[in-house]
């Protein structure tokens, strides 16, 4: 059942650096994943781009993601240095053998869809670079998400763990180091066996603070 799988997904803090993930587990995940989920019109406007086991760049990338949380503070005229912590949230980033960074992509419409397209003269928006990068992103991101939430679930069946980040720089020159990067990403997920959950890190009553959402507060049945 989903629950069995599901129920144990917990937010990581530091990943093993001794119990790696092979190519291999990672390729099984996604291949487990990816017919789990489909796409309006099968257009499936994204590409995930698949990091591997290299500690420089996952600090590198979390150095990046800190920052972006540096900077949207101080946008906001907050931030006081006296004050600053890191957000362990990101923490995951820095230790993680693995890392999805899912992107906007054109892509042309399957033989199927291209003879409907062009029966009724519609247009296929989905090869305009612009489109998907600018005006599609919303769609874009319910179906990365869906995405994201069958890898978890191929993830826990492994045994592994994972965790997700959106907390980066929406500006592609920001991401120079990485030169794959073409389209601002939408999603950041982790991979690999966990050392310390965030649960772990917290105290009995802070655990007590840290709620979820309500059934009746995320539910409206309207008559």
């Amino acid at each position: 059942m989903i629950t069995d799988s599901l129920q144990r997904r917990a937010h990581v803090v530091n990943y093993s650096t001794t119990e790696i993930p092979t190519r291999k587990d990672i390729e099984d995940i996604l291949r487990t994943a990816l017919p789990l989920v489909t796409s309006k019109q099968k257009g499936y406007p994204y590409q995930v781009h698949v990091l591997g086991p290299n500690l420089e760049r996952s600090n590198k990338l979390y150095n990046l993601c800190e920052g972006n949380k540096i900077e949207t503070d101080e946008q906001a005229n907050m931030g006081d240095p006296e004050k600053y912590h890191a957000n362990p949230g990101l923490y995951h980033m820095r230790s993680a053998p693995w890392t999805l960074i899912t992107t906007p992509m054109t892509r042309k419409a399957n033989p199927f869809h291209k003879a409907r397209f062009e029966e009724s003269d519609s247009l296929w928006e989905l090869d305009s670079p612009t489109f998907i990068n600018e005006e599609n992103r919303e769609s874009c991101a319910v179906e990365i998400g869906m995405l994201a939430k069958a890898i978890t679930g191929a993830t826990l069946d492994k045994g592994l763990d994972t965790s997700y980040n959106i907390c980066f720089p929406h500006l592609v020159h920001k991401w120079k180091d990485f030169p794959f990067i073409r389209y601002t990403p939408t999603l950041m997920q982790t991979i690999g066996k966990a050392d310390l959950y965030k649960w772990q890190t917290l105290t009995e009553e802070n655990r007590k603070l840290d709620t979820d959402v309500s059934f009746e507060d995320m539910f409206k049945f309207v008559d």
